[in-house]
């Protein structure tokens, strides 16, 4: 089996069918897999299996058990899934709100961590100037308000702030903050890692830099302390939904691409 595919049938089993979702409690349907947050803010349809036919009968089926657990469903819809074509056309048809492609794309941790220490020839190099902190107390997590609203202005950032206190309130085992702050304490660089205690995959999200600060190293500093992380944590293998300026960086330091995805979002009245 080319390695690209073992590491992708592993992750659907791992981190979509049989995940372990920080602050989210998991209910098995007969054709998905449901993942509501603690706060009722969300619900993810991280699986599905089903053919073309029962698209419209599943999504129906859905929106009428979210309503009253969860303010907003979200589909994850990868371009390797079954009924994908159909199942697209069937969340537009019903006014999901189609969001940004990426492309998910993974790596071993080993991998990436040498390649880190050989770029531009030494460890030292992959770091910016940034102080890298953990974020474990939920006031600190006003770092990543700044930073969002700075880089995402229309995007609802409170509204994923707000779990993620949740979390942290919870000591929620699965998940890990991390921010640089220049040296008069600006918050200008995130990256959290999603890893459940035990699973071979980590998946980093939320890697993202002011852009006063690009292209000095923030992104492969905020890298690397989750890398070393999910090292220390006993993950084997890291993995990205990379936006198209992080792909790039991404490639250079050993991760391949498994396949695309979106994420079809739905406000609930």
């Amino acid at each position: 089996m080319p390695e690209s595919t073992a590491l992708l049938t592993l992750y659907d089993e791992t981190m979509r069918r049989n995940a372990s979702v920080a602050g989210c409690a998991r209910e098995q349907s007969a054709h998905t897999c449901r993942y509501t947050t603690a706060t009722g803010s969300q619900r993810y349809i991280m699986w599905h299996d089903f053919t073309d036919d029962l698209a419209d009968a599943v999504i129906d089926e859905e929106l009428a058990s979210v309503r009253g657990a969860a303010k907003v469903l979200m589909w994850k819809l990868y371009a390797h899934d079954v009924a994908r074509e159909a199942l697209r056309s069937a969340l537009i048809a019903r006014s999901f709100e189609e969001n940004d492609h990426s492309t998910l794309m993974a790596s071993s941790v080993d991998a990436v961590l040498a390649a880190l220490s050989n770029d531009d020839g030494s460890a030292k190099s992959a770091e910016s100037t940034l102080d890298v902190r953990e974020l474990t107390m939920p006031a600190s997590l006003d770092a990543y308000q700044q930073i969002w609203d700075d880089v995402w202005p229309d995007a609802p950032n409170a509204r994923y702030v707000d779990d993620y206190r949740d979390r942290l309130v919870q000591r929620d085992p699965g998940i890990v903050f991390f921010a640089g702050f220049t040296a008069s304490n600006e918050p200008v660089s995130s990256g959290y890692m999603f890893h459940a205690p035990g699973a071979p995959y980590a998946l980093l999200c939320g890697g993202t830099t002011k852009a006063a600060w690009r292209r000095r190293r923030a992104y492969t500093s905020l890298l690397r302390a989750r890398a070393l992380r999910a090292q220390a944590r006993g993950a084997s293998y890291l993995a990205v939904e990379a936006s198209p300026e992080s792909q790039p960086i991404l490639a250079r330091l050993g991760f391949m691409p498994l396949s695309t995805l979106a994420f079809y979002e739905k406000h609930i009245d």
